[in-house]
This record gives structure tokens, C-alpha cells and sequence, in this order.
């Protein structure tokens, strides 16, 4: 027992250094005797720890040369026993999803653990100490957390199977899975010109590196040229109560022509459309997601398919996990609809 610790913990410091880039890939690292002597080891603990990454495809040994890093990035054989959910607890949205995604691990006989990154470490090095536990499946909902596409492709290398929610942001070493954000405006947009709606307003996040904020916005332009746009500081992201009466009543008196407000997310949508009825402003409006309060204040809502996205997660974890699948990273946008079109298909079905 001690032995096999041993080498499994020089493994781990040889995948350590790989992540910190003291070794790069296709670098070649010292041989097994000046390993053991900076580790403090044996050769035989070098040797054997070696053999499990060159198991695990980190490493290669080519004959006269010596062992360099050789990382892959494609799929690996793997198992989906434990899926380790990295994600912002505070998000309102939250239970929605883990409901959704608990079921469906229950049904693919699969266990969630749940990780929240602490406010002084950096994604990069939450994901790592998750690596680090030997979990190799992360489900990663980003929100505005910042992680290098580098980071990402060190742990892809090393053997991390991931996917990105609720974002579009393409790279090669991730799935992403997203509401199809585009669709979402264009169903509401639609659906408010057919309601009888000339003039539109939207409100929505002013951080624009943040993908889907990004598609929301740039839709809604698309599709009323005319539109007014109004962004609200992200300092009010999950504080929104903290936010002065009087930048609240600015942004309402500027979409005072609007007939229609359309709200890029749902939590701005129920705080402006409190206080627009305070102010009687006179106007329809529309949010995507759904959430309490909104049916008082009369917004009509877009829900989001968190069953679909769930499963479509566990697809993709699936594909990583199969060596002979060809994985390579995607971005999948799932469609949702409008809650009254889902409660009238409802009704037709008899649910």
C-alpha cells in the first residue's frame, strides 16, 4: 500500500509540473535516475509512476531519446461513475438545472458531486484540485469566472473529460452546451410584433465578453434595427436590490416610447417591471428564463430546456469517454420556447 502511494504520488507531482509548465508538451523530461534523486524515490517508484502515465497516454517513451510529454487531446476510455458539477450556486437558475441534471445522473447510474470555486482561487486551479482527486469528468458552468483556453487544453491533455454550460464559446478541448440564445430572441421578438408591438426596448448586462449576453443583444439589433438598447452595470449581477432608485428610473424613462421591453435576462426583467409599474410605465414585456413574480407583473417569459441540455451533457461526457468515438469538442445550442406556447402544448397533450 505504501509503495503504490508512493508512485502514484510522484505521478501526480510529474502531472503537477506538466500543468505548471515546468514541462511543456513535447518536452523531454529528465531520466529515471535524476527523477529519483530530485523526488527523494527509488527508480523502481520512477519506473513504475512513468508506466501509469504512459498508460494514461501523458507521456511517451521513444527508444536512444529518452520520455517526453505527449499529450492527447482526443477521447479516452473512461467510465461516468462520478461527474464532478463546478458551478455558481448563488446563479438563480441553480436548482433548476441540478434538478434536471440530478435526474438524469440517476438514470445513467451516475454520481454528482458539487463543487463551488472559492472567491481567492482561480478557476484554472479549482479544476486542477479536482484533477488532482482523480474525478476526470467536470461539467463546468462558467458564468463570468475566467479560464484560459491553455488551461483547458493542459487538462484536456491530462486526461479531463469537460464540458462548458451555458455558453457558445468554441474551443477545441470542451464541449459547450448553451440555450440556442438566438432563436430565444427572435421567438420573443416575433411573438411581441404579433401582439401588436412597434417599438422596442431591450435591457440586458453590459459585459460583453460574456457569450451568450453577447448573442442576446446582437440578435435583438438584428431583428428591430430600431431598437433602443439599455446595458446595466454588471456590479448589480446577483445584487440588483443594491442598484439607486434614480439609475432604475432613468432607464425606464429612456424606453418610455417603447411598447414592448424586451429583458435579455429574466432577474433584470422582474426588478425593472416592479418598479415600471410603480412609475406606470405603460408597456408589454418579455424575458428569457422563467421566475417567480414574473406572471404577477404580466411578463411573458421564455423558458429554457434544462432536461434537454442535461442529457445532451451527459452525451457529450459519453463521447469523451469512448476512444473509438473520434470526439471532437462542439458547440450544441438547445432550442427552449415560450412558456405559454409549452403550457397550451401541455393541454393539447393532456399533461
Amino acid at each position: 500500500m505504501e509503495e503504490t502511494s508512493l508512485y502514484y504520488g510522484v505521478k501526480k507531482k510529474i502531472c503537477k509540473m506538466i500543468f505548471e509548465d515546468v514541462y511543456r508538451d513535447g518536452d523531454y523530461i529528465p531520466p529515471e535516475r535524476k527523477l529519483s534523486e530530485e523526488l527523494g524515490v527509488s527508480r523502481v517508484t520512477v519506473r513504475k509512476a512513468l508506466q501509469l502515465l504512459e498508460n494514461e497516454k501523458i507521456i511517451e517513451r521513444i527508444q536512444g531519446s529518452g520520455t517526453r510529454v505527449a499529450l492527447r487531446y482526443g477521447a479516452r476510455n473512461g467510465d461516468l461513475d462520478i461527474i464532478t458539477l463546478v458551478a455558481p450556486a448563488q446563479n438563480r437558475f441553480f436548482s433548476k438545472f441540478i434538478d434536471a441534471f440530478q435526474t438524469t445522473a440517476e438514470s445513467e447510474d451516475c454520481l454528482v458531486l458539487y463543487k463551488q470555486k472559492s472567491p481567492k482561487m482561480s478557476l484554472d486551479k479549482c479544476l486542477y484540485q479536482i484533477y488532482e482527486k482523480d474525478l476526470r469528468n467536470v461539467v463546468l458552468w462558467q458564468e463570468d469566472m475566467e479560464i484560459s483556453e491553455e488551461s483547458l487544453k493542459k487538462l484536456r491533455g491530462l486526461g479531463m473529460n469537460i464540458v462548458l454550460f451555458d455558453t457558445n464559446a468554441h474551443n477545441e478541448y470542451a464541449d459547450a452546451i448553451c440555450l440556442d440564445n438566438k432563436d430565444a430572441i427572435l421567438q420573443i421578438v416575433n411573438r411581441m410584433k404579433q401582439e401588436g408591438c412597434q417599438k422596442f426596448g431591450y435591457v440586458g448586462w453590459e459585459k460583453m465578453n460574456v457569450k451568450s449576453i453577447q448573442m442576446r443583444e446582437k440578435t435583438f439589433l438584428e431583428a428591430v434595427t430600431d431598437g433602443k438598447v439599455q446595458r446595466i452595470s454588471y456590479e448589480y449581477h446577483n445584487r440588483l436590490d443594491a442598484m439607486p432608485k434614480s439609475m432604475v428610473h432613468a432607464v425606464l424613462e429612456s424606453l418610455k416610447d417603447c411598447d414592448c421591453i424586451v429583458y435579455g435576462v429574466g432577474d433584470l426583467g422582474v426588478f425593472f417591471e416592479q418598479y415600471a409599474k410603480e412609475y406606470h410605465s405603460i408597456h408589454k414585456a418579455a424575458m428569457i428564463d422563467e421566475l417567480p413574480g414574473a406572471e404577477v407583473l404580466d411578463i411573458k417569459t421564455f423558458g429554457q430546456d434544462f432536461v434537454g441540455m442535461s442529457q445532451k451533457i451527459f452525451d457529450c461526457l459519453r463521447k469523451q469517454n469512448q476512444q473509438e468515438s473520434a470526439w471532437k469538442a462542439q458547440v450544441y445550442r438547445i432550442k427552449g420556447m415560450l412558456s405559454e406556447d409549452r403550457r397550451n402544448e401541455n393541454a393539447c397533450n393532456g399533461n
